[in-house]
């Protein structure tokens, strides 16, 4: 079930990673001064976070404080309390963005599955839709 929880979220995110790509340029960074308190503290909370900073698609998001704290909530929890271990937690968020054709998911991504213990010829093959027989 939890595996099945961080699948539908890595596509979750994969899927609104070219959004936010293009949502960049029609929604400009809000500066922290001209957040609302709520604002504020969705993204205090975000960059005091795992994740160390607000990128992706939380910064668009942000319009939406309620929603924007929903999801990286759901988000923190499933990938930074997985009982999957890094690796394996890392290389389901690639397969989605590898599925879905999400550069930024690959990119940002990729060095974390190597970092959390991928092979990078996994990743290698990952990258060119190559499967591997067990």
């Amino acid at each position: 079930m939890h595996m099945c929880l961080l699948n539908m979220l890595a596509s979750l995110l994969v899927l609104t990673a070219p959004v936010v790509v293009c949502a960049q340029a029609r929604f400009p960074e809000i500066p922290r001064a001209g957040m609302t308190e709520e604002q504020q503290r969705v993204y205090d909370a975000i960059a005091s976070g795992p994740r160390g900073g607000v990128r992706g698609p939380f910064g668009p998001l942000l319009r939406s404080p309620e929603l924007t704290d929903r999801i990286q909530n759901l988000g923190e929890y499933l990938r930074f309390n997985s009982s999957l271990p890094p690796r394996l937690n890392e290389m389901a968020i690639l397969i989605n963005a590898r599925f879905w054709g999400s550069k930024y998911e690959w990119s940002a991504h990729r060095p974390l599955a190597i970092k959390g213990g991928l092979a990078d010829s996994i990743a290698d093959d990952l990258a060119k839709n190559k499967r591997r027989s067990i």
